[in-house]
């Protein structure tokens, strides 16, 4: 019997080797050689359409790039051409065929041919209405394939040596006149390194004569006016296109004095600030790190060190610190003090921090910064401070202290266990009990008497009957 042994193990090593050579894989496929696989393809293709447009997108591809192209542009007439509603069960087989136009355009034409490409990417995209007319993409997937569209030109436009750069700057225009400025403006900005200065300075005047001749507003027109006079470094014209309610906003104030700045109009840069400047009221002071005002807050001290007010500068710089805890603003600031008076400075910032009303932009920050002492007295003295739906944040103060703190470290990762724990929250109790393996490795390590020992806790968790 003992000699049937390896006779047996011999059949289950050649069983399990006759299983392997079955796997569809590359290499098993490859071994029944060109003439089967061409027969299997063909069969295939017969039942599914999308194989067999797959199929002669790659042998048009093999024949040339205009062969390639007239196939690809083949296919986008009959989706511009059709008016069926897709639903839900022809949903996914229309985005993959939809981005199998787009990566044939982008990643089989473009390499090697960019100016033919180009506008077979922008005739995709000028698909976009009729198709989310037929489409309910409650997913976004067909959305993102646009945007991914977008990025192409983007990418492929520099290279794209044009014979005829006019056709291409029709085609954009037929496109914005049709769009919307969420789809105008990426497209403009994406393609203008395709036209020339001739070709970019005609197409702006045939964006702005077609937005005169509109009785109302037009968005996409205006966006496209917009970013057409900022690539010619027509910085009154950019201006030209924002609305007075728009000018008042510190990101649109932002945008404009930036541009004033590099072609060295400080005053009308500053006058632009001012007149957008975060205020509860006109006759208020500044607010720095108002919601959505960073871009402004920077500008706002390159305004100032352009106008050689180096003092008003560097006492913007700390007003900024102090009101969000910018590392960048408080580095800028202590880079420009003398030797000793940065390190008292920098003593001045790190307990500022501490005290900061928001206690969790207080420990991102000590954490970055990084200034782990204060951060683990931070989480000591002001625990109740922290809430544990910041989960990401506390995670990783825990993982950054445990080392010098086990005591901080535990009392953060107690916090978010609770938080699970308290709210039934039963997608989290994987995590939370990682985090409690966590707590338990520490608890030996915590010389405090006066937080409650890690058996304590499990069984004060343990309470919640769903744990």
């Amino acid at each position: 019997m003992a000699k049937d042994v390896p006779a047996d193990g011999k059949r289950a090593s050649a069983i399990k080797r006759a299983g392997q050579r079955k796997t569809v894989n590359a290499a098993n496929l490859a071994r029944l050689g060109a003439p089967a696989l061409a027969d299997i393809l063909l069969e295939i293709a017969g039942d599914y359409p999308a194989i067999k447009r797959r199929l002669r997108l790659d042998l048009a591809g093999e024949v040339g790039t205009t062969d390639l192209a007239g196939e690809i542009a083949k296919r986008l007439e009959t989706v511009a051409q059709s008016g069926a509603r897709v639903n839900w069960r022809r949903y996914k087989d229309f985005v993959r065929e939809m981005e199998l136009s787009r990566r044939a355009i982008a990643d089989r034409l473009a390499p090697l041919d960019a100016a033919l490409a180009l506008p077979l990417l922008i005739r995709l995209i000028a698909l976009r209405p009729g198709v989310f007319d037929r489409v309910n993409d409650a997913k976004g997937e067909i959305a993102a394939m646009f945007d991914r569209a977008v990025n192409d030109i983007a990418q492929i436009a520099p290279h794209a040596s044009l014979t005829d750069p006019r056709a291409l700057a029709d085609q954009v225009l037929d496109l914005v006149m049709h769009s919307k400025a969420q789809v105008s403006a990426p497209l403009i900005q994406a393609v203008v390194p395709a036209l020339g200065p001739q070709m970019l300075a005609a197409l702006r005047g045939q964006v702005e004569t077609a937005l005169e001749r509109r009785p109302h507003p037009h968005t996409g027109l205006r966006a496209a006016a917009q970013i057409l006079a900022d690539a010619q470094g027509d910085v009154d014209g950019y201006i030209a296109h924002f609305t007075p309610s728009q000018l008042v906003l510190p990101p649109i104030g932002a945008q404009v004095a930036r541009r004033l700045l590099q072609v060295g109009r400080i005053e009308a840069a500053a006058a632009v600030m001012d007149h957008a400047a975060p205020r509860s009221r006109p006759d208020a002071p500044i607010v720095f790190n108002a919601p959505g005002s960073g871009a402004w807050d920077e500008i706002y001290i390159a305004v100032l060190e352009a106008k050689g007010d180096a003092a008003a500068a560097q006492a913007a710089r700390w007003a900024v610190f102090e009101a969000g805890l910018s590392s960048q603003r408080l580095r800028d600031f202590l880079k420009l003090l003398p030797d000793f008076d940065d390190v008292v400075a920098e003593d001045r910032a790190m307990e500022l921090a501490a005290g900061h009303r928001n206690a969790h932009a207080a420990l991102g920050f000590l954490l970055d910064w990084p200034a782990l002492a204060n951060a683990t007295a931070l989480v000591v003295e002001r625990q109740d401070d922290l809430k544990p739906h910041d989960a990401e944040l506390l995670t990783r103060a825990a993982r950054t202290l445990e080392g010098r703190s086990p005591l901080a470290a535990t009392i953060l990762l107690r916090k978010m266990i609770l938080h699970i724990a308290r709210n039934a929250l039963d997608e989290e109790y994987k995590r939370a009990q990682s985090l409690m393996l966590e707590a338990a490795s520490l608890a030996a390590a915590i010389e405090d008497e006066d937080i409650e020992s890690h058996a304590a806790f499990s069984r004060q968790v343990a309470q919640f009957g769903r744990w």
